[in-house]
């Protein structure tokens, strides 16, 4: 059985109610998401480190990150 087909299996046992609210957080996902092509990334990725290496933006550790990422959940 595929991915797709045994995350479909689990969605039909959700009550309708769940299933309802389901669909609506996927459909607003999708329509909020803008994403930014690769180029766009590696561009905003080069000008935040410049601005890191003036000191205009804090540096941060890799245990930053992890504690933004988890506080984030």
């Amino acid at each position: 059985m595929s991915t797709a087909q045994i995350i479909y299996e689990q969605y039909k046992v959700l009550p309708k109610r769940v299933r309802q609210e389901l669909k609506k957080l996927i459909i607003s996902e999708e329509e909020n998401e803008n994403p930014l092509s690769l180029m766009e990334e590696i561009e905003l990725s080069l000008k935040q480190a410049k601005l890191i290496q003036e000191g205009k933006l804090p540096r941060r550790t890799f245990d930053d990150l992890k504690r933004e990422m988890h506080d984030g959940e």
